[in-house]
């Protein structure tokens, strides 16, 4: 039985040491809180899941496997985490071979999945917020949807202390310690060290700043999100739009519009910066994709988050 350190209690290192757990081992999870943690790329109300992926079937084979596995959450924990409401992506011209749209269509086609393609008067039938007249050609994905990631988060780190993780909350990685035969124990901030046979690193966006090593391979990136009350909440039926990616949350406390701009994320070496560089360039891409696209959008009470 090995002795496993998991630094990192976000989605990856929750997940990882609950399975740990289970295969036998002694875990200890590391994390510097509060959780779920506030700028962890998990933590938010949903993450869109769906198994569009382009002609990338190995990331189809992964999401499709996913979406299987939120339909066992939902029934494990007596809850709705997953809620399959379907995700569309959609052009303003007409798809053509090599775009990611009908290489998706294509793709879940054949693989038996339940899509439907669409076209300017379909979208304005079943989806009126968005402009027909702008958007000509598309696909709707029936069996994705959205989790509620950050409950589903809180939930797993009750599950580990119930399956008697050892939780180091509050404390602060600092560097590995090596030996010749591999790493032996973490530091942390304040010169305590907890030892391990083993060490998961599981930090996300941090990784290059944790461990300086591998920022010849690993790059923080951003994107903006403009998080939007409509005045018409009924008009937004769950959507996720490439090049200009939208998809809404349709739950009783709340009812809100995401627009995330997808080309060009942002990045930058420094963390902070790059969320001061995100912010700035959110400005343009509300303005130009979201007014344009979904024009029902407009007059309508909103605030700007930016993540990274």
């Amino acid at each position: 039985m090995s002795r496993i350190i998991v630094v990192g209690a976000g989605i990856n290192g929750v997940t990882a040491a609950i399975e740990l757990k289970k295969r036998g081992h002694n875990v200890v999870l590391v994390d510097p809180g509060p959780l779920p943690h506030p700028f962890a790329a998990s933590t938010d109300i949903s993450k869109a899941v769906r198994a569009a992926y382009g002609a990338d079937e190995d990331y189809t084979d992964l999401a499709t496997r996913s979406i299987e596995l939120w339909r066992k959450w939902n029934q494990e924990f007596g809850t709705q985490f997953y809620h399959e409401v379907g995700v569309m992506f959609v052009r303003r011209r007409e798809l053509k071979p090599g775009d990611f749209e009908h290489e998706s269509f294509k793709t879940l086609k054949r693989r038996g999945h339940k899509v439907e393609r669409m076209n300017s008067a379909r979208l304005w039938k079943r989806f009126p917020a968005w402009n027909p007249e702008l958007y000509r050609d598309g696909v709707l994905e029936l069996e994705a949807g959205y989790a509620e990631s950050g409950r589903v988060v809180a939930t797993l780190i009750e599950r580990a202390k119930s399956l008697d993780i050892e939780l180091r909350e509050g404390v602060r990685f600092s560097q590995l310690h090596e030996e010749d035969y591999g790493v032996s124990e973490i530091a942390l901030d304040g010169g305590k060290r907890i030892a391990g046979d083993f060490v998961v690193m599981a930090v996300g966006a941090w990784t290059p700043y944790l461990l300086p090593f591998t920022k010849k391979f690993f790059r923080a990136s951003g994107q903006p999100v403009f998080h939007l009350k409509p005045r018409q909440p009924e008009l937004f039926a769950p959507t996720e739009i490439s090049g200009a990616r939208c998809y809404s949350r349709r739950r009783k406390e709340f009812a809100r519009v995401s627009i995330i701009h997808v080309p060009g994320a942002v990045q930058c070496a420094d963390c902070l910066l790059a969320r001061l560089h995100v912010l700035r360039y959110a400005r343009w891409a509300f303005l130009d994709r979201a007014r344009s696209g979904a024009p029902r959008i407009n007059n309508c009470c909103g605030r700007l988050w930016a993540w990274v």
